[in-house]
């Protein structure tokens, strides 16, 4: 029997959480195409989510933001967006 190993859930939690940021993310930037707004909001905030020091994730939620009107949401996650790196 395995010994239980807290390290490799959490390593493979975090290849996971990868994956669906960047999925999160490419699905967004699909919606934001077709002009759906809303729903690419949504994915991108997803995307955060899951990784809350993510550069990309918060520049595209940004730019939604600014095409809904949401210019101090926008502000917002553009300044979030540059303390990432």
């Amino acid at each position: 029997m395995k010994k239980f190993d807290p390290l490799n859930i959490s390593g493979r939690q975090l290849r996971l959480n990868k994956a669906d940021k960047l999925f999160y993310n490419a699905e967004g930037l699909k919606k934001a195409d077709k002009c759906k707004f809303r729903e690419a909001l949504e994915l991108f905030t997803k995307a955060v989510d899951l990784n809350p020091k993510d550069s990309l994730s918060y520049f595209n939620r940004a730019t939604i933001k600014m095409d809904i009107g949401d210019i101090l949401g926008a502000k917002l996650d553009f300044r979030l967006s540059q303390g990432c790196n």
